[in-house]
């Protein structure tokens, strides 16, 4: 084998390494973009779930303000009917 064939022989090899790590760098890439993608998603549904946890949270807190109004009111319409009377 002459020097060329040796220098041809070695960038042929050089050439088929670099188009397989061309392939798996390509493949990784791939993959980091759906976890990325998937990574997004929960994110949005984690932040969904929290703004529904804080709906749930204030509810009751609401219903207690809604009794307590009720009450203030039945006491009121009890004072100002014994006083018409």
């Amino acid at each position: 084998m002459t020097e060329t064939d040796v220098i041809n022989h070695r960038l042929d090899t050089v050439e088929e390494d670099i188009k397989i790590l061309y392939k798996k760098i390509n493949e990784v890439t791939l993959t980091q973009v759906q976890s990325v993608t998937k990574l997004d998603s929960m994110l949005v549904t984690l932040g969904e779930l929290k703004e529904s946890i804080e709906a749930l949270k204030k509810r009751p807190a609401s219903l207690w303000d809604k009794l307590i109004v009720a009450f203030m009111g039945a006491v009121c319409g009890a004072v100002v009917s014994l006083f018409i009377k």
